[in-house]
Protein backbone atom coordinates (compact mmCIF):
# COMPACT_ATOMS: atom_id res chain seq x y z
CA UNK A 1 0.00 0.00 0.00
CA UNK A 2 2.81 2.40 0.87
CA UNK A 3 4.57 1.57 -2.38
CA UNK A 4 1.39 2.24 -4.35
CA UNK A 5 0.90 5.63 -2.65
CA UNK A 6 4.49 6.56 -3.30
CA UNK A 7 4.18 5.75 -6.96
CA UNK A 8 1.02 7.87 -7.23
CA UNK A 9 2.74 10.78 -5.47
CA UNK A 10 5.78 10.44 -7.77
CA UNK A 11 3.54 10.59 -10.80
CA UNK A 12 1.68 13.79 -9.69
CA UNK A 13 4.48 15.75 -8.03
CA UNK A 14 6.09 18.53 -10.14
CA UNK A 15 8.32 20.03 -7.46
CA UNK A 16 11.22 17.57 -7.97
CA UNK A 17 10.79 16.09 -11.47
CA UNK A 18 14.52 15.35 -11.87
CA UNK A 19 14.72 13.26 -8.65
CA UNK A 20 11.85 10.79 -8.94
CA UNK A 21 13.11 8.47 -6.19
CA UNK A 22 12.96 11.05 -3.35
CA UNK A 23 10.13 12.86 -1.59
CA UNK A 24 10.04 15.72 0.97
CA UNK A 25 8.73 14.32 4.27
CA UNK A 26 7.23 16.07 7.29
CA UNK A 27 7.78 13.95 10.39
CA UNK A 28 5.37 14.56 13.28
CA UNK A 29 4.70 13.35 16.81
CA UNK A 30 1.25 12.29 17.84
CA UNK A 31 0.59 15.87 19.07
CA UNK A 32 1.25 17.08 15.50
CA UNK A 33 4.58 18.69 16.42
CA UNK A 34 6.98 18.94 13.48
CA UNK A 35 10.07 16.81 14.02
CA UNK A 36 11.99 17.14 10.75
CA UNK A 37 11.71 18.34 7.21
CA UNK A 38 14.06 16.51 4.93
CA UNK A 39 14.49 14.88 1.57
CA UNK A 40 14.35 11.11 2.27
CA UNK A 41 14.67 8.14 -0.11
CA UNK A 42 11.13 6.93 -0.49
CA UNK A 43 11.72 3.14 -0.40
CA UNK A 44 13.95 3.36 2.70
CA UNK A 45 12.00 5.77 4.93
CA UNK A 46 8.40 4.65 4.67
CA UNK A 47 8.63 1.07 6.11
CA UNK A 48 11.01 2.05 8.93
CA UNK A 49 9.43 5.23 10.42
CA UNK A 50 7.34 4.49 13.53
CA UNK A 51 4.87 7.37 12.96
CA UNK A 52 3.98 6.23 9.51
CA UNK A 53 0.28 7.01 10.03
CA UNK A 54 1.14 10.72 10.69
CA UNK A 55 3.05 11.33 7.48
CA UNK A 56 1.64 14.28 5.54
CA UNK A 57 1.31 14.19 1.75
CA UNK A 58 0.19 17.67 0.67
CA UNK A 59 0.24 16.65 -2.97
CA UNK A 60 -2.48 14.02 -2.38
CA UNK A 61 -5.02 16.54 -0.95
CA UNK A 62 -7.00 19.13 -2.82
CA UNK A 63 -6.57 22.78 -1.93
CA UNK A 64 -10.16 23.00 -0.64
CA UNK A 65 -9.70 20.02 1.69
CA UNK A 66 -6.44 21.36 3.10
CA UNK A 67 -8.14 24.73 3.77
CA UNK A 68 -11.06 23.04 5.56
CA UNK A 69 -8.70 20.93 7.66
CA UNK A 70 -6.60 23.94 8.62
CA UNK A 71 -9.72 25.92 9.58
CA UNK A 72 -11.02 23.09 11.74
CA UNK A 73 -7.67 22.73 13.49
CA UNK A 74 -7.41 26.46 14.16
CA UNK A 75 -10.90 26.53 15.68
CA UNK A 76 -10.18 23.64 18.05
CA UNK A 77 -6.80 25.05 19.09
CA UNK A 78 -7.94 28.72 19.46
CA UNK A 79 -7.47 30.11 23.01
CA UNK A 80 -10.43 31.70 24.77
CA UNK A 81 -11.13 35.34 23.86
CA UNK A 82 -9.65 37.94 26.16
CA UNK A 83 -10.62 41.63 26.24
CA UNK A 84 -7.48 43.55 25.21
CA UNK A 85 -8.65 46.64 27.09
CA UNK A 86 -8.74 44.83 30.45
CA UNK A 87 -6.12 42.13 29.91
CA UNK A 88 -3.00 42.14 32.08
CA UNK A 89 -1.66 38.83 30.80
CA UNK A 90 1.98 38.70 29.83
CA UNK A 91 1.11 36.29 27.02
CA UNK A 92 -0.47 39.21 25.14
CA UNK A 93 2.08 42.01 25.29
CA UNK A 94 0.15 44.04 22.70
CA UNK A 95 -2.73 44.62 25.09
CA UNK A 96 -2.36 48.11 26.66
CA UNK A 97 -2.27 48.18 30.45
CA UNK A 98 -4.96 49.87 32.45
CA UNK A 99 -4.07 53.45 33.34
CA UNK A 100 -5.77 55.62 35.89
CA UNK A 101 -7.79 58.53 34.51
CA UNK A 102 -6.06 61.90 34.95
CA UNK A 103 -8.16 64.78 36.16
CA UNK A 104 -7.46 67.66 33.77
CA UNK A 105 -7.90 71.33 34.47
CA UNK A 106 -11.02 72.92 32.92
CA UNK A 107 -10.60 74.83 29.64
CA UNK A 108 -11.18 78.58 29.76
CA UNK A 109 -11.35 81.26 27.06
CA UNK A 110 -12.19 78.76 24.37
CA UNK A 111 -12.98 80.09 20.90
CA UNK A 112 -13.12 78.85 17.32
CA UNK A 113 -11.22 80.54 14.51
CA UNK A 114 -12.52 80.04 10.99
CA UNK A 115 -9.40 79.94 8.78
CA UNK A 116 -10.39 77.20 6.36
CA UNK A 117 -9.50 79.19 3.26
CA UNK A 118 -6.99 81.81 4.30
CA UNK A 119 -3.45 81.94 5.61
CA UNK A 120 -4.04 85.45 6.98
CA UNK A 121 -6.08 85.19 10.19
CA UNK A 122 -8.07 88.35 10.90
CA UNK A 123 -9.74 89.78 13.98
CA UNK A 124 -13.06 89.46 12.20
CA UNK A 125 -12.78 85.65 12.25
CA UNK A 126 -12.38 85.71 16.03
CA UNK A 127 -14.79 88.45 17.05
CA UNK A 128 -17.80 87.75 14.86
CA UNK A 129 -21.09 86.33 16.11
CA UNK A 130 -22.31 83.65 13.64
CA UNK A 131 -25.91 84.10 14.86
CA UNK A 132 -26.07 87.80 14.14
CA UNK A 133 -28.69 88.95 11.65
CA UNK A 134 -27.67 90.60 8.40
CA UNK A 135 -29.21 91.64 5.09
CA UNK A 136 -28.78 89.27 2.21
CA UNK A 137 -28.54 92.20 -0.17
CA UNK A 138 -25.51 93.52 1.73
CA UNK A 139 -23.82 90.14 1.51
CA UNK A 140 -24.63 89.87 -2.20
CA UNK A 141 -23.04 93.29 -2.76
CA UNK A 142 -19.77 92.10 -1.23
CA UNK A 143 -19.82 88.70 -2.94
CA UNK A 144 -20.23 90.42 -6.29
CA UNK A 145 -16.75 91.90 -5.79
CA UNK A 146 -15.30 88.39 -5.90
CA UNK A 147 -17.11 87.83 -9.20
CA UNK A 148 -15.46 90.99 -10.55
CA UNK A 149 -12.07 89.70 -9.43
CA UNK A 150 -12.68 86.41 -11.27
CA UNK A 151 -13.68 88.30 -14.39
CA UNK A 152 -10.47 90.33 -14.24
CA UNK A 153 -8.37 87.19 -13.81
CA UNK A 154 -10.09 85.63 -16.82
CA UNK A 155 -9.53 88.83 -18.83
CA UNK A 156 -5.83 88.71 -17.91
CA UNK A 157 -5.61 85.19 -19.36
CA UNK A 158 -7.56 85.88 -22.55
CA UNK A 159 -6.70 89.55 -23.05
CA UNK A 160 -10.34 90.43 -23.78
CA UNK A 161 -11.66 93.73 -22.36
CA UNK A 162 -8.93 93.93 -19.73
CA UNK A 163 -9.10 97.69 -19.24
CA UNK A 164 -12.88 97.65 -19.03
CA UNK A 165 -12.82 94.93 -16.38
CA UNK A 166 -10.10 96.76 -14.44
CA UNK A 167 -12.07 100.00 -14.60
CA UNK A 168 -15.20 98.36 -13.17
CA UNK A 169 -13.22 96.74 -10.36
CA UNK A 170 -11.35 99.99 -9.66
CA UNK A 171 -14.59 101.90 -9.18
CA UNK A 172 -15.97 99.14 -6.94
CA UNK A 173 -12.90 99.25 -4.66
CA UNK A 174 -13.20 103.03 -4.37
CA UNK A 175 -16.85 102.71 -3.40
CA UNK A 176 -16.17 99.98 -0.84
CA UNK A 177 -14.14 102.39 1.30
CA UNK A 178 -17.40 104.20 2.09
CA UNK A 179 -19.76 101.26 2.64
CA UNK A 180 -21.59 101.92 5.89
CA UNK A 181 -22.97 98.40 6.44
CA UNK A 182 -19.73 96.44 6.91
CA UNK A 183 -19.55 94.22 9.99
CA UNK A 184 -17.88 91.01 11.14
CA UNK A 185 -20.51 88.56 9.94
CA UNK A 186 -20.52 90.02 6.43
CA UNK A 187 -16.73 90.08 6.17
CA UNK A 188 -16.51 86.42 7.17
CA UNK A 189 -19.36 85.17 4.98
CA UNK A 190 -18.28 87.15 1.91
CA UNK A 191 -14.77 85.61 2.15
CA UNK A 192 -13.21 88.83 0.85
CA UNK A 193 -10.30 88.45 3.26
CA UNK A 194 -9.61 84.93 2.05
CA UNK A 195 -7.22 84.00 -0.71
CA UNK A 196 -9.69 84.41 -3.57
CA UNK A 197 -10.84 87.85 -2.32
CA UNK A 198 -8.63 90.90 -1.81
CA UNK A 199 -5.41 88.81 -1.72
CA UNK A 200 -6.18 87.57 -5.23
CA UNK A 201 -5.71 91.19 -6.35
CA UNK A 202 -2.70 92.44 -4.40
CA UNK A 203 -0.81 89.15 -4.71
CA UNK A 204 -1.20 89.11 -8.50
CA UNK A 205 1.33 91.31 -10.28
CA UNK A 206 -0.77 91.23 -13.46
CA UNK A 207 -3.22 93.66 -11.86
CA UNK A 208 -2.47 97.42 -12.18
CA UNK A 209 -0.45 98.76 -9.26
CA UNK A 210 -3.22 101.08 -8.07
CA UNK A 211 -5.73 98.19 -7.87
CA UNK A 212 -3.25 96.17 -5.84
CA UNK A 213 -2.67 99.12 -3.49
CA UNK A 214 -6.39 99.82 -3.02
CA UNK A 215 -7.16 96.14 -2.37
CA UNK A 216 -4.31 95.94 0.14
CA UNK A 217 -5.57 99.05 1.95
CA UNK A 218 -9.08 97.61 2.26
CA UNK A 219 -7.66 94.28 3.42
CA UNK A 220 -5.62 95.94 6.18
CA UNK A 221 -8.58 97.99 7.38
CA UNK A 222 -11.12 95.20 7.38
CA UNK A 223 -8.72 92.62 8.81
CA UNK A 224 -8.35 94.86 11.89
CA UNK A 225 -12.09 95.70 12.01
CA UNK A 226 -11.67 99.28 10.83
CA UNK A 227 -14.74 99.66 8.64
CA UNK A 228 -15.97 103.03 9.82
CA UNK A 229 -16.25 105.05 6.56
CA UNK A 230 -16.22 108.44 8.30
CA UNK A 231 -13.24 110.50 7.12
CA UNK A 232 -13.05 112.20 10.53
CA UNK A 233 -13.32 109.09 12.68
CA UNK A 234 -11.48 109.61 15.94
CA UNK A 235 -11.48 113.42 15.54
CA UNK A 236 -13.41 115.56 18.04
CA UNK A 237 -14.24 119.28 18.06
CA UNK A 238 -13.59 121.40 21.12
CA UNK A 239 -15.67 124.54 21.45
CA UNK A 240 -15.82 127.18 24.14
CA UNK A 241 -14.67 130.63 25.25
CA UNK A 242 -11.07 131.46 26.12
CA UNK A 243 -9.73 133.82 28.81
CA UNK A 244 -10.06 136.74 26.42
CA UNK A 245 -13.76 136.05 26.05
CA UNK A 246 -13.35 134.86 22.51
CA UNK A 247 -15.05 131.81 21.15
CA UNK A 248 -12.81 129.04 19.88
CA UNK A 249 -13.47 126.02 17.74
CA UNK A 250 -10.63 123.52 17.40
CA UNK A 251 -10.24 119.92 16.32
CA UNK A 252 -8.27 117.32 18.25
CA UNK A 253 -7.67 113.58 18.27
CA UNK A 254 -9.99 111.73 20.63
CA UNK A 255 -7.92 110.40 23.54
CA UNK A 256 -10.19 107.37 23.79
CA UNK A 257 -10.00 106.42 20.13
CA UNK A 258 -8.95 102.73 20.22
CA UNK A 259 -7.28 102.52 16.82
CA UNK A 260 -4.62 105.21 17.08
CA UNK A 261 -1.40 103.95 15.47
CA UNK A 262 2.12 105.02 16.49
CA UNK A 263 4.18 107.09 14.06
CA UNK A 264 7.65 106.80 15.61
CA UNK A 265 9.08 104.27 13.16
CA UNK A 266 11.14 104.36 10.00
CA UNK A 267 9.78 103.19 6.68
CA UNK A 268 6.30 102.55 5.37
CA UNK A 269 4.88 100.43 8.18
CA UNK A 270 1.22 99.63 7.58
CA UNK A 271 0.70 102.51 5.15
CA UNK A 272 -0.07 102.06 1.45
CA UNK A 273 1.24 104.17 -1.41
CA UNK A 274 -1.38 106.80 -2.25
CA UNK A 275 -3.22 106.59 1.08
CA UNK A 276 -5.16 109.82 1.60
CA UNK A 277 -6.53 111.89 4.52
CA UNK A 278 -8.67 115.06 4.65
CA UNK A 279 -6.47 116.84 7.21
CA UNK A 280 -3.25 116.49 9.17
CA UNK A 281 -4.88 115.22 12.37
CA UNK A 282 -6.02 112.12 10.50
CA UNK A 283 -2.40 111.30 9.62
CA UNK A 284 -1.66 111.17 13.35
CA UNK A 285 -4.61 108.84 13.89
CA UNK A 286 -3.29 106.34 11.30
CA UNK A 287 0.42 106.61 12.19
CA UNK A 288 1.62 108.41 9.06
CA UNK A 289 2.81 111.58 10.82
CA UNK A 290 3.29 112.49 14.45
CA UNK A 291 2.50 116.22 14.73
CA UNK A 292 -0.76 118.12 14.40
CA UNK A 293 1.27 121.16 13.31
CA UNK A 294 4.74 121.05 11.86
CA UNK A 295 6.17 119.44 8.78
CA UNK A 296 9.03 117.42 10.32
CA UNK A 297 8.47 114.63 12.82
CA UNK A 298 11.32 112.67 14.39
CA UNK A 299 13.20 111.82 17.57
CA UNK A 300 16.55 112.77 19.03
CA UNK A 301 19.41 110.60 17.74
CA UNK A 302 16.98 108.68 15.48
CA UNK A 303 16.47 111.26 12.78
CA UNK A 304 13.24 112.19 11.01
CA UNK A 305 10.38 109.73 10.57
CA UNK A 306 8.17 111.77 8.24
CA UNK A 307 7.76 115.14 6.56
CA UNK A 308 4.80 116.98 5.02
CA UNK A 309 5.31 119.17 1.99
CA UNK A 310 2.79 121.98 2.38
CA UNK A 311 4.42 125.12 1.04
CA UNK A 312 4.17 127.72 3.77
CA UNK A 313 6.47 130.16 2.05
CA UNK A 314 9.51 127.88 2.11
CA UNK A 315 11.80 127.50 -0.89
CA UNK A 316 10.77 123.91 -1.51
CA UNK A 317 11.12 122.36 -4.96
CA UNK A 318 9.07 119.30 -5.83
CA UNK A 319 10.15 117.26 -8.84
CA UNK A 320 8.39 114.06 -7.90
CA UNK A 321 11.14 111.52 -7.25
CA UNK A 322 13.57 114.28 -6.18
CA UNK A 323 12.62 116.86 -3.55
CA UNK A 324 14.32 119.99 -2.28
CA UNK A 325 12.87 120.43 1.20
CA UNK A 326 13.65 123.25 3.67
CA UNK A 327 14.02 122.95 7.40
CA UNK A 328 12.80 125.61 9.83
CA UNK A 329 14.42 128.92 10.73
CA UNK A 330 16.62 128.92 13.81
CA UNK A 331 18.14 131.66 15.94
CA UNK A 332 21.68 132.74 16.71
CA UNK A 333 23.25 130.47 14.12
CA UNK A 334 21.71 127.41 15.76
CA UNK A 335 19.42 125.06 13.81
CA UNK A 336 16.06 124.12 15.29
CA UNK A 337 15.25 120.68 16.66
CA UNK A 338 13.29 119.86 13.49
CA UNK A 339 16.25 120.74 11.29
CA UNK A 340 18.50 118.67 13.54
CA UNK A 341 16.32 115.61 12.86
CA UNK A 342 16.83 116.03 9.13
CA UNK A 343 20.59 116.42 9.59
CA UNK A 344 20.61 113.19 11.61
CA UNK A 345 18.70 111.40 8.84
CA UNK A 346 21.33 112.55 6.38
CA UNK A 347 24.00 110.89 8.51
CA UNK A 348 22.00 107.78 9.49
CA UNK A 349 20.70 107.11 5.96
CA UNK A 350 17.29 106.02 7.24
CA UNK A 351 14.19 106.37 5.00
CA UNK A 352 11.78 109.25 5.59
CA UNK A 353 8.06 109.10 4.79
CA UNK A 354 6.94 111.92 2.48
CA UNK A 355 3.39 113.29 2.51
CA UNK A 356 2.17 115.96 0.13
CA UNK A 357 -0.48 118.52 1.05
CA UNK A 358 -2.96 120.30 -1.19
CA UNK A 359 -1.47 123.53 0.19
CA UNK A 360 1.73 122.88 -1.74
CA UNK A 361 2.04 125.65 -4.32
CA UNK A 362 4.62 127.15 -6.62
CA UNK A 363 6.15 126.32 -9.95
CA UNK A 364 6.47 122.58 -9.30
CA UNK A 365 3.15 121.65 -7.70
CA UNK A 366 1.65 119.15 -10.18
CA UNK A 367 2.34 116.32 -7.71
CA UNK A 368 0.18 117.77 -4.95
CA UNK A 369 -3.25 116.22 -4.25
CA UNK A 370 -6.44 118.07 -5.15
CA UNK A 371 -7.53 118.09 -1.49
CA UNK A 372 -6.14 116.93 1.82
CA UNK A 373 -2.87 115.04 2.33
CA UNK A 374 -1.49 112.02 0.48
CA UNK A 375 1.27 109.56 1.36
CA UNK A 376 3.74 109.20 -1.54
CA UNK A 377 6.32 106.70 -0.31
CA UNK A 378 9.71 106.85 1.39
CA UNK A 379 12.73 108.98 0.47
CA UNK A 380 16.40 109.06 1.46
CA UNK A 381 18.11 112.28 2.54
CA UNK A 382 21.09 112.36 0.20
CA UNK A 383 22.47 115.84 0.94
CA UNK A 384 21.79 119.40 2.12
CA UNK A 385 22.88 122.99 1.65
CA UNK A 386 22.94 126.01 3.98
CA UNK A 387 20.72 128.77 2.59
CA UNK A 388 21.03 131.27 5.44
CA UNK A 389 23.81 131.09 8.00
CA UNK A 390 22.19 133.58 10.37
CA UNK A 391 18.96 131.60 10.74
CA UNK A 392 20.57 128.21 10.08
CA UNK A 393 18.15 127.57 7.24
CA UNK A 394 19.05 124.33 5.49
CA UNK A 395 17.54 122.81 2.38
CA UNK A 396 17.70 119.06 2.06
CA UNK A 397 17.75 116.88 -1.04
CA UNK A 398 15.55 113.79 -0.83
CA UNK A 399 15.48 111.01 -3.44
CA UNK A 400 12.64 108.51 -3.63
CA UNK A 401 13.63 105.00 -2.59
CA UNK A 402 13.72 102.50 -5.50
CA UNK A 403 11.27 99.64 -5.92
CA UNK A 404 8.11 101.62 -5.09
CA UNK A 405 4.97 102.12 -7.13
CA UNK A 406 4.66 105.46 -8.97
CA UNK A 407 3.27 108.55 -7.29
CA UNK A 408 -0.51 108.58 -7.66
CA UNK A 409 -1.04 112.15 -8.84
CA UNK A 410 -2.63 111.63 -12.26
CA UNK A 411 -4.51 109.21 -14.49
CA UNK A 412 -6.90 106.49 -13.40
CA UNK A 413 -4.80 105.78 -10.31
CA UNK A 414 -5.00 109.35 -8.93
CA UNK A 415 -5.69 109.91 -5.25
CA UNK A 416 -7.88 111.31 -3.84
CA UNK A 417 -10.46 109.38 -5.84
CA UNK A 418 -13.84 110.68 -6.98
CA UNK A 419 -15.45 108.96 -4.02
CA UNK A 420 -13.00 110.57 -1.60
CA UNK A 421 -13.54 114.02 -3.12
CA UNK A 422 -17.31 113.53 -2.86
CA UNK A 423 -17.00 112.62 0.81
CA UNK A 424 -14.63 115.55 1.38
CA UNK A 425 -17.13 118.01 -0.10
CA UNK A 426 -19.62 117.02 2.59
CA UNK A 427 -17.26 118.06 5.41
CA UNK A 428 -15.40 120.86 3.69
CA UNK A 429 -17.63 123.53 5.21
CA UNK A 430 -17.03 122.12 8.68
CA UNK A 431 -13.28 122.04 8.13
CA UNK A 432 -13.18 125.67 7.04
CA UNK A 433 -15.37 126.84 9.94
CA UNK A 434 -12.95 125.40 12.47
CA UNK A 435 -9.74 126.69 10.92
Amino acid sequence: MAAESASRFQARSKSVPDVPDTVKLELHHDDDTLLALQDTPLQQSLPQHPNLHNLQYPGLKSAGKRKRDDTADSKTDRPPAVDARTSKSTSRPYAPPNRPRVQRAPITNKFIVNTRMTSRPAESYIEYNPLKMYKRSDLATLVYTIDLVKQCIQAIKTGDDREIKFSVLRRRLHQMEFYDFIEDILVVKSKLLEDHGFPAIFDNLNFPFDLRADALLLFKKWATRQWDPDLLRGIVTKMGTNSRQKDFNTKALDKHYPRKAPANYHGEGELVNGQWWPLQLCTIRDGAHGLAEGGIYGQLAKGAYSIIMSGGGYADIDEGDIIQYCGTSGEEHKPTAFTERMLESSRLKNPVRVLRSAGLAGKHSQYRPAKGIRYDGTYNVTGYELLNKGTSMYRFTLVRCPGQDPIRYQGAEVRPTEEELRAYSKIEGYLKSSE
